[in-house]
């Protein structure tokens, strides 16, 4: 009588036993803890599928009371077992997936043969598997959407339209504006929401998005770059509320429009609470408050915003990383190294999540540590936005005595200053901060007639604190209103 068959998963050069729990590694038996083995093999059973962070507490931790905290933990230890593959995707809102290529391997008395090859993973542009479920997806995303609305007191216009093909072109582009990884997404989002126009030219909803997209493309660049695509954004925004005066995502995008492109803080704040009352739903509308009262030093008010835009996306990277920016100007050192160390460890080969750790390491003295991960973020061919990096090791070396490296960091920044405003704004933190408070004001000057976004930052920005009494940056703050 022959033994049963034993299951195996296997992918790249890692074995998973499904009868007998446990993990190989190239023959070897690797050590993992026994929640973190059951949610691995949760997930790699359903690889290519989205797990829910309810699913996995049902699953792996039924009839025992834990925090979601340990979902975190025991995902971010999964990561680290696995070498910090990109192995296990978060997917903002829904869940985690396993997304490797993985095949089905059974062990007789004659050695393994493979039965099965599960769902490959996701291609990491992950266009293709919008394109191959998108009309599912679209679905999905105006049956969550009409759902969010059906408890409102104020009744308004929906984010459908009368023409099934323009419904279907606007959640495409919604869709595809939602996923970062999605190569050119903003282009292919706009003509998305073009199509959904040109089907109805009396859709609100598509003239909202694209307002969204334009605002998008103009906060990634330099200014006066980036006034072209915010003049784009508010015609579109207008529109959208000339069609429906009860659209919240119309008084979403105006809002922060006033505020990135306008610096109207009153009429900013007065849009965005618009949209909040129209939909409370809106967690963009609250992280977006949020960032608004917080450059207004209006700082437990930005938290309390930003715990329900929390509460409503809670593993949305985006809102974890405007708490921290809102703990940065609230001078909350302690609180933001530990939120923002936690994300890092959940997000190893996020680029945002390091640098927002590493300005919290600088801001409590640790400057080894910044050197450590700025050093390695740069090194990395994809990292975006290396100014920030440049600022802060400049910083960081000056403040360990390696007055050569410092020298050469800030050389570096100050060359990308010469046509990047965003360098500019970073590289007039670098001056205040040694003590070259004339070179500081006249970035800072510059900035301000080129209006640089990050400028909404200026009353609450710690490393310009030893600008707080001069005169001229006193100046600056009155005719921002920040003052």
């Amino acid at each position: 009588m022959t033994d049963k068959p034993k299951l195996f998963y296997e992918f790249e050069k890692f074995r998973l036993d499904a009868d007998n729990p446990s993990l190989w590694r190239a023959d070897k038996l690797v050590s993992i803890s026994p929640k973190a083995l059951e949610a691995l093999i949760v997930l790699v059973e359903k690889n290519g599928d989205i797990v829910s962070r309810d699913e996995l507490l049902e699953t792996v931790w039924k009839d025992t009371f834990v925090e979601e905290g340990n979902i975190n933990y025991t995902i971010s230890l999964l990561r680290k077992t696995l070498e910090n593959k990109d192995f296990i995707q978060t997917v903002p809102r829904r869940g985690y997936r396993f997304v490797a290529d993985v095949k089905k391997i059974l062990q007789n008395g004659n050695g393994f043969f493979p039965v099965e090859t599960l769902p490959p993973a996701l291609e990491r542009s992950k266009f293709r598997w919008v394109l191959a479920s998108i009309f599912l997806a679209s679905l999905i995303f105006l049956v969550s959407f009409v759902s969010l609305r059906s408890d409102k007191t104020e009744s308004h216009s929906d984010i459908q339209s009368n023409n099934p093909e323009a419904t279907q072109a606007y959640s495409r582009g919604r869709m595809i504006l939602a996923t970062r990884e999605v190569e050119n997404r903003e282009e292919k989002a706009i003509l998305e929401f073009q199509r959904a126009i040109t089907f109805d030219p009396t859709y609100a909803a598509a003239y909202a998005g694209l307002a969204e997209v334009y605002s998008t493309v103009a906060i990634k660049l330099s200014a006066p770059k980036n006034g072209e695509n915010f003049a784009k954004a508010k015609v579109a925004a207008e529109r959208a509320l000339t069609l429906d005066e009860n659209l919240a995502e119309g008084y979403l995008i105006r809002g922060w429009l006033k505020r990135q492109a306008d610096w109207d803080w009153k009429g900013s704040e007065e849009d965005l609470r618009r949209a909040i009352e129209l939909d409370p739903k809106l967690a963009l509308a609250h992280q977006r408050l949020a960032h608004l009262l917080s450059q207004l030093a209006r700082h437990d008010e930005a938290l309390a915003e930003i715990k329900l835009a929390y509460e409503l996306a809670q593993i949305s990277d985006f809102v974890l990383g405007s708490r921290a920016t809102i703990l940065e100007a609230r001078r909350d050192y302690a609180e933001g190294l530990k939120a923002t160390g936690q994300f890092l460890r959940e997000n190893k080969e996020n680029n945002a999540a390091a640098r927002a750790h590493a300005t919290f390491l600088y801001h409590t003295g640790d400057f080894a540590a910044v050197i450590k991960l700025g050093e390695e973020s740069l090194a990395r061919s994809s990292t975006k936005n290396p100014f920030a990096w440049y600022s802060l090791l400049a910083a960081s070396y000056e403040k360990t005595g390696n007055l050569e490296k410092s020298e050469e960091a800030l050389q570096k920044l100050e060359g990308l200053a010469q046509t990047d405003t965003r360098s500019l704004y970073s590289l007039a933190m670098n001056y205040a901060e040694i003590g070259r408070a004339d070179d500081a004001i006249l970035a800072l000057n510059k900035c301000f007639e080129l209006h640089e976004e990050r400028m909404v930052w200026l009353a609450v920005e710690p490393r310009f604190a030893n600008l707080q009494n001069d005169p001229r940056f006193r100046q600056l703050l009155e005719k921002m209103n920040l003052n």
